[in-house]
Order: structure tokens, then sequence, then C-alpha cells
């Protein structure tokens, strides 16, 4: 005999008056670049894994002032001063994102472009200190706004990339300050960026990743995120000394 045996069954009609099911989800172009599966999230792990050729650099303290100071050189010659110094955020995203489209312009890769074309940059600013009212002392969580800008490519590549550059990072913070919710639809996007032309900036120079990684027996010797595998992603950490930068880039 079968070890399965069926006892009883029913059959429930559902009524006319029931509410229809329910139509297909549909999510916006951004959304559905976020939206993975179990089976694709373990596709994407393993292949993420097998990508595992990147390069961090660590700017001490003298290297982020000689930046800084370039960077006010460039735009005081331009005859378009800064309004104030650039942060040393400011100043290493300029560089990484000067980097990255000329890397990309000349590369001969499919996803390669030309100098007329925009490329953008993407970073994420904390927005709990700028809240009217603020976010109360006991929120340990994430508050969170998004900051876009794009420049063309062109402008990437002058002599003055690193200050326009600047300027831009500037300019989008400037507007996060003075609006700090306008960002707050992380998949809106007018008009839509091109990913391939899309650099992403991840953490930030003032996270203080090795002293939140000291539990008491002193701060590790190496710090780094393991999943910034992609083209176009960096992530930025306070360096171990507390007072560089250091920026994990992956090949592009």
């Amino acid at each position: 005999m079968s070890p399965v045996r069926i006892v009883e069954s029913a059959y429930v009609g559902v009524p006319e008056t029931a509410a229809p099911p329910p139509g297909p989800i549909r999510f916006a172009a951004m959304e559905a670049l976020w939206v993975v599966f179990p089976v694709a999230l373990a596709s994407s792990v393993f292949e993420d894994r097998k990508r595992l050729t990147r390069r961090t650099f660590t700017l001490d303290e003298g290297d982020i002032q000689r930046l800084k100071q370039r960077i006010v050189h460039l735009n005081e010659s331009g005859g378009t001063p800064l309004p104030r110094p650039p942060s040393a955020f400011a100043a290493v995203v300029a560089l990484a994102w000067t980097c990255f489209a000329r890397c990309k312009s000349f590369s001969l890769d499919d996803d390669s472009f030309s100098l007329d074309d925009d490329v953008w940059l993407f970073f994420f600013a904390d927005i709990r200190e700028r809240l009217d009212p603020p976010v109360g002392a006991g929120y340990i969580g994430s508050c969170l706004t998004k900051c876009l800008a794009r420049l063309p490519a062109r402008e990437l590549h002058g002599e003055r990339a690193l200050a326009v550059a600047a300027s831009a990072v500037q300019d989008e913070i400037n507007k996060m300050k003075e609006d700090p919710i306008a960002g707050w639809n992380f998949f809106s996007f007018d008009p839509m960026p091109s990913m391939d032309r899309l650099m992403n900036i991840s953490g930030s120079s003032g996270f203080s990743a090795y002293q939140i990684a000291d539990f008491g027996w002193g701060k590790p010797r190496r710090t780094e995120p393991i999943r910034m595998n992609t083209d176009g992603q960096v992530a930025l950490m306070g360096s171990r000394d507390g007072r560089g930068v250091q920026a994990l880039i992956p090949p592009i």
C-alpha cells in the first residue's frame, strides 16, 4: 500500500463577488535593476567572487591637502573660485570621477562612450541632522538621500577637469542642504542615467571603519568592503590612522 493516502478532499467555490486577482507587479526602470530573485542573487554572488581584481588606494593627509590646493588653484586660474575650499570627500570623489571618465572614454570595450556623452555621479548623503524636526538621538537606522551629478565627458577630460568635477559635487551637496528630502525617492531619476556611464560612490571619507571594527584588541590591519566588485563602484572610508582616505576601485 502506498504510504500516502488521501483521507478526504473538498472543493471550495469562490463567490463571484470576490475581488479579482491582482495584476502583475510593474517596476520602474531603476527599480527593475535592484529587484533580485533568490536564484539570480546566488548567481550574482558567484559571478562577483570570480572578479576579485580590485585596487585599493590610500591617500594620506598630505596627498589630500595637495589635491585640495590643486583644485583651488584650477578654479582661481579659470576665474571661477569656489565659495569655499573643497572637503576631503569632494576632492577625492572629483579625482575618482575624472579618472573614471577618462578610462571609459578610451576603453576598447563595448561600454565605452564618446566625449559628447554625459557622465553621471551618484552618492548618498546623511541628512539626519538636517531634518526639521531633527531625528531623535535614539534613532539608530539610516537616514539618507540621493545626490546625482552629471557633466559632459569632455569637461572631465580638460585641464580644469578636477575643478569642474569638484564644483559639481559641491553643487549637489548644496542642493541637498537646501532641501534635504528632495531626493528621498531613490528610484525617481529624470532623466534616467545610463548605467555604463554612472559612477556610484558608497561610504564616505569620514566613515571610520577601522575604529568601528576595534572590538577591544586593536584596529584591524586592513578593512575592505567585499561587495564592491562592479564596474563604476567606488567605496570610500577613512584610513587606518584616521587622517587619510582609503578608496577601493574595481577594474574599469
